[in-house]
């Protein structure tokens, strides 16, 4: 009778190491960012979270597959986004509701109530007060990276989304109209007014602070000053998360503050002094290692881009966003950097 009360203590016990283990808590990596860190869809659209191609992947999903079922990673990237939306998303420095809001009592609503559009601001930043423009490309969807509903504001559930239309001009740039909507999720036995100026709380700033680790793409899109001023927000960033595990990655071709090669090497070499070793300085690997490690022999033309400092053109689709050689390599790079860094 004891040997068998003994018996069923030890499987008892084994069963319970096996549950345990079973429910043991992934490493969750959250990946912060624009369309270069967005996922895609099959077609090569960026917006959606599920993978449709094996071979049409962003860099999060390259890295997840690289990092096994010990990590889950996050994908925190939606597509035009500046560095103060990416910051209102996640939290760090929380959007503001532009304008006054009415709210009409739950069954006298029937639309869901229109709060701004290309001609009148949403939101604006907690940061510096300019406009911030979330959810533009794709990131209303349930499963979005946009990781922004259900929010709150002033303690009440809503769930806020866009109509958007983008398209190409002529000359190459990229145009966009749209139109925001907020709709409450909880009963309102009343009609009320949401003053200008409240906070709106996202999904993220509940439910994707203090993850494991982060990394930060953002910058490609501008949306700051300087290389100080994109610093300091990298750094709320950091502070807001609660992690102190990062990475940081810088963006690789020049956009309106940083507008040359000479005042992206500043800026570069103002991020690898403020981060050290966890700076990822994704040109100048481009430009040096990027056509080697990617297999890939390079043309006249990799050669005289590389000759300025720019990104070989075979790891590109269209002078900004990458190949998927291009996002493995990204990948590859965060891969290493994690294990560098011990993470």
């Amino acid at each position: 009778m004891l040997k068998k009360a003994f018996l069923q203590s030890i499987i008892a016990t084994m069963l319970f190491a096996i549950v345990s283990c079973s429910h043991e808590e992934k490493k969750q990596i959250v990946c912060w960012g624009d369309s270069l860190t967005s996922p895609h869809t099959g077609n090569g659209i960026k917006g959606k979270v599920k993978r449709m191609n094996k071979n049409d992947l962003a860099y999060p999903e390259y890295l997840q597959d690289m990092l096994g079922d010990e990590y889950e990673i996050v994908n925190g990237g939606v597509g035009g986004e500046n560095t103060l939306t990416i910051m209102a998303r996640q939290g760090a420095y929380p959007m503001r509701l532009a304008h006054d809001i009415v709210i009409f009592k739950s069954d006298e609503a029937k639309y869901k109530t229109f709060i701004g559009n290309n001609d009148v601001s949403a939101f604006v930043s907690s940061y510096n007060g300019k406009s911030v423009t979330p959810l533009i490309q794709c990131g209303w969807n349930e499963d979005s990276p946009a990781q922004m509903n259900p929010c709150t504001v002033n303690d009440k559930n809503f769930h806020i989304s866009s109509e958007s239309k983008i398209w190409k001009e002529e000359e190459g740039k990229y145009k966009v109209e749209y139109n925001y909507y907020i709709e409450a999720d909880d009963e309102w036995t009343s009609t009320d007014t949401i003053k200008a100026g409240s906070i709106v709380n996202t999904y993220a700033m509940k439910k994707l602070r203090n993850k494991y680790a982060n990394v930060f793409f953002v910058g490609q899109n501008g949306g700051f000053d300087d290389a100080a001023d994109l610093i300091r927000q990298l750094n709320a960033m950091i502070e807001y998360s609660k992690s102190k595990r990062y990475i940081v990655i810088s963006f690789h071709k020049p956009n309106e503050v940083m507008n040359t090669i000479s005042r992206m090497k500043e800026m570069e070499d103002s991020l690898s002094r403020s981060f050290g070793k966890h700076y990822i300085n994704l040109r100048e690997y481009m430009i040096n290692h990027g056509l080697e490690d990617a297999g890939l022999e390079p043309t006249q033309e990799d050669k005289d881009s590389i000759a300025k400092g720019q990104v070989p053109p075979q790891m590109m689709t269209d002078g900004c966003h990458f190949t998927t050689k291009g996002y493995e390599e990204i990948a590859k790079l965060v891969f290493d950097k994690i294990k560098e860094l011990g993470y």
